[in-house]
């Protein structure tokens, strides 16, 4: 004689519904937020310079080789100035070495020096200048 397979009700045991009950209510409460990600604080790349003077002084400790721009050198404030093709803070520093003037930029991008170059007309125009006391301090001994 076949067996038959006889329709039973399936009942679930009460850890399992547990497990139903918790699973649905998450998916009804829109926590999507699982396996995600937290999202990063976001970086300007052209926030103001922190501690400029400072830093631009101890960058230049070793690219300076006359001790002449050591001396009477002077320092503007940040200013968001254009670079190739996009707006950056720049630092413009004044070096009087064998009074020879020469203008400097210091380029920053997320808050870091990126380069130090010969500056245009129009970034370092009407900067206020002011005496680089950080950089007379880090003169090297003789």
């Amino acid at each position: 004689m076949p067996h038959r397979l006889v329709d039973r009700p399936r009942i679930l045991s009460p850890i399992c519904a547990a497990v139903v009950v918790v699973c649905t209510s998450l998916l009804a409460s829109g926590c999507t937020s699982f396996g995600k990600p937290k999202p990063e604080l976001a970086i300007d790349p052209d926030a103001v310079p922190t501690n400029y003077k400072e830093r631009i002084a101890r960058y230049l400790v070793g690219l300076l080789t006359d001790r002449a721009d050591f001396v009477g050198a002077r320092i503007a404030a940040p200013a968001l100035k254009p670079v190739e093709h996009s707006q950056h803070y720049v630092v413009c520093v004044e070096f009087n070495g064998h009074n020879e003037r020469k203008e400097r930029v210091a380029v920053f991008l997320y808050d870091s020096i990126t380069q130090f170059i010969r500056s245009s007309p129009e970034q370092c125009a009407g900067a206020a200048y002011e005496p680089f006391k950080e950089l007379a301090a880090e003169l090297p001994p003789t």
